[in-house]
């Protein structure tokens, strides 16, 4: 949702999928960085190779994998853009880069990286 000043918050769509409300406006991804994005660009080309391509941020909103990388790719891109969009966020986006490419090591990781970032995109955290 844009605000007053054309800034994009989540803050007030803080629910149990909050990755859909990102997924869901890609108009709001564009706002936020200027374009769709890839996970290759803004959290490292190596975390991208897990996916087997490197995915838009809408491609990683909106996987249907079911594993813990699957997870991950919607989590940790949800908490990016808010990180970069909620000054009240826990993580700050370099916190939220820097964990999300810790997590790739494995599914196990990927999924406990998934659950923190769930945790804080919900306002849990």
């Amino acid at each position: 949702m844009a605000t007053s000043s054309g800034v994009y918050s989540t803050s007030a769509h803080r629910f149990s999928s909050v990755f859909r409300y990102w997924g869901l406006h890609p108009d709001a991804i564009v706002a936020v960085i200027g374009s769709l994005g890839t996970v290759g660009d803004l959290f490292g080309h190596g975390c991208a190779a897990i996916f087997g391509s490197n995915p838009t941020l809408h491609d990683a909103l909106t996987n249907t994998r079911t594993d813990g990388y699957g997870a991950l790719f919607r989590e940790g891109t949800a908490a990016l853009l808010n990180s970069m969009t909620d000054s009240k966020y826990p993580f700050t986006t370099k916190q939220v880069k820097s964990s999300f490419a810790g997590a790739i090591t494995s599914d196990g990781s990927a999924a406990a990286q998934a659950d923190i970032f769930k945790q804080a995109n919900e306002g849990k955290f």
